[in-house]
């Protein structure tokens, strides 16, 4: 009778461990699917109203979807300003002294493979990536964060980058999502000592985006700690250079095929130039006074916000979350765009520093700041939105 109680309670262990497993999946499913029907319904009211801007083809082959109808209603309102470039680089590659190199490939490579099941339909693919991306990164930031904090932590953590203002990107034909996926997941490869999984997805993330880099130094964090108890060995010390691998491997490549790198492009073509952040942040203050501009207050204001969090929440992070935010919010703060906003894309670029979130979470065991930080995402995250559809530059 105690051995079929004991085989029952074993039963029970695995089926609740199970059941969590499979929760971090439907937590990710439900915020995906509230949140897309709640984005295409304000894309309905947006092309109603008449009030939807073009999809825009830069120099596409040929239109993959039409500028009217249900269509554009559902698929081209996502088609604005990076998407294009990211669908002109899936369907034409990278021509010879052209401006799309400033973007990398590894997006634009799944569009092109996921668009051929598709009819070659390369916005619907990129939505499909995003889509997948966004579920993944949703699942892996559960799974990574209850390592270190609790269920309840996990999920708010999830819910607060799911609502941020600029989270719409994570649906988008952009990288924001497929970024995100793979540095929670190499991270919780490495904290797992999966060290195989780990290097792929490694020099994956270092094809992603330029901020992939810097995912060597927590990987560098982990490989030091694992190593020094005895849970990883000599080989997966060569996990920690592969993002710098993959950005050195599209420079190089880019050089040969286009004459010029990522960087060189990003100037030449976009304007952004280094400065100390007291100067950047100086400049997007002088802006604010001159210009009639709320995107470049919503710029500064979450720059500084993050900013305050990541300091005074440093020793409540583990050393590789901290390694993971804070050279991205060092480089985020020390760019400034000449030809538009001084700090440009900055929401978008903070989105993706899940750690913040975490801190987000932690503070919001305090109910009232909690539903405060909700309500305040969400409407602005409807109005960015809006104007995002309205073809206004939101990055």
């Amino acid at each position: 009778m105690a051995t079929a109680g004991r085989g029952r309670a074993g039963a029970w262990v695995t089926a609740w461990a199970r059941a969590e497993r499979a929760s971090d999946l439907a937590v990710a499913l439900c915020l995906f699917v509230g949140l897309r029907i709640a984005f295409s319904a304000l894309a309905f009211l947006v092309a109603a109203r008449g009030d939807a801007a073009p999809p825009c083809f830069r120099g596409l082959a040929a239109p993959v979807l039409h500028p009217t109808g249900l269509d554009f209603r559902l698929l081209g309102v996502w088609e604005r300003w990076d998407a294009c470039w990211y669908e002109r680089i899936a369907a034409v590659g990278y021509p010879p002294r052209d401006p799309s190199v400033a973007f990398f490939p590894l997006y634009p490579l799944l569009m092109r493979v996921v668009g051929v099941p598709l009819g070659g339909h390369l916005t619907l693919a990129g939505l499909v990536v995003s889509a997948l991306a966004y579920i993944a990164a949703i699942v892996g930031l559960c799974r990574l964060v209850r390592r270190d904090f609790d269920v309840g932590v996990a999920r708010r953590a999830a819910l607060a980058l799911s609502v941020f203002p600029s989270a719409f990107f994570l649906f988008a034909p952009y990288t924001e999502a497929l970024f995100l996926a793979l540095a929670v997941w190499v991270l919780d490869a490495a904290r797992g000592g999966r060290w195989g999984l780990a290097a792929l997805l490694a020099l994956l993330v270092g094809l992603t985006r330029t901020q992939g880099c810097f995912l060597a130094l927590p990987l560098a964090w982990e490989w030091w700690r694992s190593w020094r108890i005895g849970r990883a060995g000599v080989s997966a010390a060569l996990v920690p250079p592969l993002p710098v691998a993959g950005l050195l491997l599209f420079l190089a490549y880019s050089k040969a095929a286009t004459g010029g790198t990522t960087f060189q492009a990003q100037r030449a073509n976009w304007g952004f130039l280094p400065r100390p952040p007291w100067a950047a942040i100086a400049a997007s203050w002088h802006f604010i006074r001159a210009h009639d501009r709320p995107i470049e207050v919503l710029n500064l204001t979450l720059l500084l916000l993050f900013t305050a969090f990541l300091l005074a929440g440093l020793r409540r992070l583990p050393p590789s979350y901290s390694l993971y935010a804070t050279p991205q919010l060092l480089l985020i703060g020390t760019r400034e765009h000449l030809a538009d906003t001084p700090l440009m894309s900055t929401s978008r670029f903070l989105l993706v520093l899940f750690p913040i979130f975490v801190l987000v979470a932690l503070v919001g065991r305090c109910r009232p700041l909690w539903y405060g930080w909700l309500g305040l995402s969400l409407a602005l995250l409807t109005l960015l939105v809006v104007w995002f559809f309205r073809g206004e530059f939101v990055a």
